[in-house]
């Protein structure tokens, strides 16, 4: 039996999807970046023969108790494991998602992976935030919608190959209503300045962080955006090309990519003494 850890979002479930639909015998569980490490402290490893986690990483400590004890399997592409490829049998490559890696390794062993190829290329354009394709948008608007069963039980059943009539209609709606909710989430923001002179906005909102964070600093001409799910217990960082948010992320317990991070927090956080230890001169 194999126990696979894995991230909750698009991607992440996705790895999900073809890993339930390939290799059968195996326990998924999906969670936030936050919640990994305690999750591994209480695993029996007398359960399972291998330990599978895709789109994140376990912390050092976490990861030392388990070396030795049980095969353990990182698939990722995430710059904050590369430490990992010297560790244990690590896929690392923070050119492809860890859907199309996941896809690859299968491939690898000899699966007949080919039929969800479509659903891996079109997860890989949307989390590289390539956008090339337009129904990466849309397959993520669904995934939201279904959540993490429902999307799960629809694509471990049969590959896709295009939306359903149910689903194009549910995507049409969704767009709809996204795109009054980006507009009305960035009207309740506000802007500052950092200690380096980076211009920022912050935002409360619970959905559709990467969106609406490029809305933010496309229209609004911000350097980086920081976007409060106070549900959620999350922080999700966008920034343009040239400015670095993964250090912000990892600084506070988080991480992700360069132009893309996040991290969660616990109930008492405190949305001042933050943006005072990022060093906010003033407001815009």
């Amino acid at each position: 039996m194999l126990l696979h850890i894995s991230h909750n979002d698009l991607d992440g479930v996705s790895c999900g999807v073809l890993t339930k639909k390939f290799l059968r015998e195996v326990d998924n569980i999906f969670c936030n970046y936050n919640e990994i490490d305690q999750i591994l402290a209480e695993v029996n490893t007398a359960e399972y023969e291998r330990i599978l986690i895709t789109d994140m990483s376990p912390g050092k400590r976490a990861f030392e108790r388990l070396l030795g004890e049980i095969e353990m399997i990182i698939i990722d592409h995430h710059e904050s494991s590369v430490w990992l490829t010297e560790m244990t049998e690590c896929i690392h490559d923070i050119k492809k998602s860890a859907t199309m890696l996941t896809f690859e390794w299968l491939k690898d062993m000899g699966k007949d992976v080919e039929p969800y190829r479509e659903l891996a290329e079109c997860v890989n354009d949307f989390d590289m935030w390539h956008l090339k394709r337009k129904d990466s948008l849309q397959m993520n608007m669904l995934f939201m919608k279904l959540g993490v069963e429902r999307y799960m039980e629809r694509f471990s059943r049969r590959p896709y190959n295009g939306f359903s009539a149910d689903e194009q209609l549910i995507v049409e709606l969704e767009t709809e209503r996204r795109d009054k909710y980006i507009h009305s989430a960035a009207k309740s923001g506000f802007s500052l300045k950092d200690r380096d002179g980076l211009d920022f906005f912050v935002v409360f909102a619970e959905e559709y962080s990467s969106e609406l964070g490029n809305h933010i600093i496309k229209d609004l001409e911000m350097d980086y955006v920081i976007i409060i799910n106070m549900q959620r217990h999350k922080v999700s960082l966008r920034s343009r090309p040239a400015v670095d948010v993964r250090r912000l992320a990892e600084q506070n317990g988080g991480g992700g990519h360069k132009n893309a991070a996040g991290f969660s927090f616990e109930f008492d956080f405190g949305t001042m003494d933050f943006l005072h230890e990022i060093g906010v001169i003033h407001e815009g």
